[in-house]
């Protein structure tokens, strides 16, 4: 997470006033030992360039600057990749896979109104995830509640995964570079056998699942299990997810940490490339 903010904006510039509401972030000059604390702000290309070779966060911007898109970066702020990242860790739905909504596929499959469903679902979402609930055990459950007979597990039949090709190449790229390159993810096992049939595990060196390890995102303990396992420590960490939630947790543990969501920074991918510039061609 990024703390302050330090600009070479100055009073009279037009963009100057939209740091008003964040002038308790501003530092003038940032201690050089802890650089990738700073977000900076500049209209120059050459300065902004230069911060980021310091490890600093850096605000690109088009138009008009506002105080949304400041207030948004402090929280989602693209993380600086460096040469002490020695492990990659990779968030498996939405990131690298696609198509994986599955509520309201199976309210229609059932005939339950969708609504009531996902509020009946968010009380198991991660006793499934951690593997405390089985799935068998959570459709008893739906025959029970709703008073409908279910056939088969529903979670398979309607989870049809593609792959996301811009990451997908981003993890070969790390690999055929010897980069560590991990799965870290919330998931079912009916799930985590479709993703293994398909080929998205041997994706990775590595596939940790939550309904494996018993524990889930955004705990802290989820992240700890596998910097452990791995032997390293969670500055020497990448990580990519499209939660808010886990990006967060994951950062407070000092992990460099990339929200892969669009921004008003610039799309997913779009992000995903600039930071990854070495690994990536930009779209």
């Amino acid at each position: 997470m990024y703390d302050f903010l330090c600009t070479d904006l100055k009073e009279g510039e037009a963009e100057f006033p939209v740091l008003e509401p964040f002038r308790d972030y501003v530092v003038a000059i940032p201690p050089e030992d802890s650089f990738s604390h700073y977000l900076f702000i500049s209209r120059s290309a050459v300065a902004r360039e230069a911060a980021r070779a310091k490890g600093m966060g850096v605000l690109e911007w088009e138009g008009h600057l506002e105080a949304q898109q400041i207030e948004a970066l402090l929280a989602t702020c693209d993380p600086v990749l460096s040469n002490k990242h020695t492990l990659f860790l990779f968030d498996m739905g939405n990131v690298v896979v696609n198509n994986i909504s599955m509520l309201g596929k199976i309210s229609r499959l059932l005939g339950i109104e969708k609504q009531a469903l996902i509020a009946d679902y968010l009380h198991y979402d991660f006793p499934l995830m951690e593997g405390v609930v089985s799935e068998e055990q959570y459709w008893q459950h739906i025959t029970h509640v709703f008073g409908i007979p279910v056939r088969g597990n529903p979670f398979a039949d309607v989870f049809k995964p593609v792959f996301n090709d811009p990451v997908v190449s981003l993890i070969q790229s790390l690999r055929s570079e010897g980069k560590r390159v991990v799965c870290a993810s919330n998931t079912i096992l009916s799930h985590w056998e479709i993703l293994e049939e398909m080929g998205a595990l041997a994706l990775f060196d590595k596939a940790y699942a939550s309904h494996e390890m018993g524990l889930s995102k955004s705990s802290i303990q989820f992240y700890t299990s596998i910097l452990e396992a791995e032997g390293v420590s969670a500055e020497q960490s990448f990580f990519i997810d499209d939660r808010k939630d886990n990006i967060q947790s994951s950062r407070s543990l000092g992990i460099a940490s990339l929200l892969y969501a669009d921004l008003p920074s610039g799309t997913k991918d779009e992000r995903l490339s600039r930071v990854f510039r070495g690994y990536l061609p930009r779209p």
